[in-house]
């Protein structure tokens, strides 16, 4: 793949681009398209039935990824009009009615600086963020997709879907995000969700098992509502500060340092943010007294210490239950 910005490099990208796919894949031939620099990601929540009735459940934005994996998801998109939402909703309807579509799905998008959209893909399936969909709508997207498999009808029309509020997904990772996101395992000593207003939780763990490297990374989702962007922005910070999670490093550091970030705050994202923010990922340094109170915990609950700690010298144990 080669990014040509200037036409007097177009040629010799031809050339290196077609010589990579002949001695890698033993083909040549390669195919233009338009390149969006610094796009955002949208997608569409869609559900047809086997009658012909289909509908839209409004956009989600997934422009914050890393290794081209979504983090946090939200809805709506702060970066479209009312206008453009209903153009980028009815698209992706429109495609969907085209191939005769069954089933939940998600119809996604590339969306440019210069307001325009470009269709990226179709996921015939239920995705991760599909909670944040299901929040601002009242609407239980798993149920409806039984019924459907079922042959029933959807029981709504698109002009009885309304989405209320503001909803933020985040991903909850088994890993350490200034290592890279490098995925962690261990035994998930201690767990305490966070619960309140808005705040629901989908977790796959309990506390004492062990999280190994066998699986991906994903242990829950937090997903946040309320009234309006800032609102359920205030309640994600409570929720992911009162998140416990203790046995092995999370991302739940990160994820606030991400929602405080001013890019963040002021809805500038794009997909290629957290590579151009790198300090995000970035851990803290740690002040020197807190270091010194960790090290001092640590050596206190230690095994060796906290045996000497315990001990009773051989002179005293002899007197045996006596006390003054």
């Amino acid at each position: 793949m080669r990014v040509v910005r200037a036409a007097e490099h177009l040629e010799s990208e031809i050339l290196r681009a077609r010589s990579e796919g002949q001695r890698y894949f033993g083909d040549g031939r390669l195919y233009v398209e338009r390149y969006i620099e610094n796009p955002r990601h949208i997608e569409v929540q869609i559900l047809g039935d086997i009658h012909g009735n289909l509908v839209h459940l409004y956009e989600r934005e997934c422009s914050v990824q890393r290794r081209f994996q979504k983090i946090v998801e939200e809805a709506p998109s702060p970066a479209l009009t009312d206008k453009r939402r209903h153009e980028i909703c009815e698209t992706a309807a429109e495609i969907a009615r085209s191939a005769g579509y069954r089933n939940a799905g998600t119809v996604e998008f590339i969306y440019g600086t210069n307001d325009e959209f470009y269709f990226l893909e179709m996921n015939t399936r239920l995705q991760v963020e599909h909670p944040v969909t299901e929040q601002l709508l009242g609407v239980d997207l798993v149920a409806e997709q039984l019924r459907i498999s079922l042959g029933e009808r959807l029981p709504f029309k698109q002009s009885d879907l309304k989405p209320r509020g503001h909803a933020i997904e985040f991903r909850i990772y088994a890993e350490d995000a200034a290592a890279g996101y490098l995925p962690t395992t261990g035994p998930v000593l201690l767990l305490r969700e966070p619960t309140g207003e808005g705040v629901r939780v989908d977790s796959g763990i309990n506390a004492g098992q062990n999280i190994t490297a066998a699986f991906d990374p994903m242990l829950a989702k937090l997903i946040i509502t309320g009234s309006d962007r800032k609102e359920a922005m205030a309640r994600a910070n409570e929720a992911l500060r009162d998140y416990v999670l203790l046995g092995f490093k999370t991302n739940l550091a990160f994820l606030r340092r991400l929602l405080n970030h001013p890019v963040f705050v002021s809805a500038e994202v794009h997909t290629g943010f957290l590579d151009a923010h790198p300090e995000v990922a970035a851990e803290p340094a740690l002040r020197l007294e807190t270091l010194d109170t960790l090290l001092a915990a640590a050596a206190i609950l230690s095994r060796p210490v906290k045996d000497s700690a315990d001990a009773v010298p051989e002179l005293h144990a002899a007197i045996g239950h006596w006390r003054n």
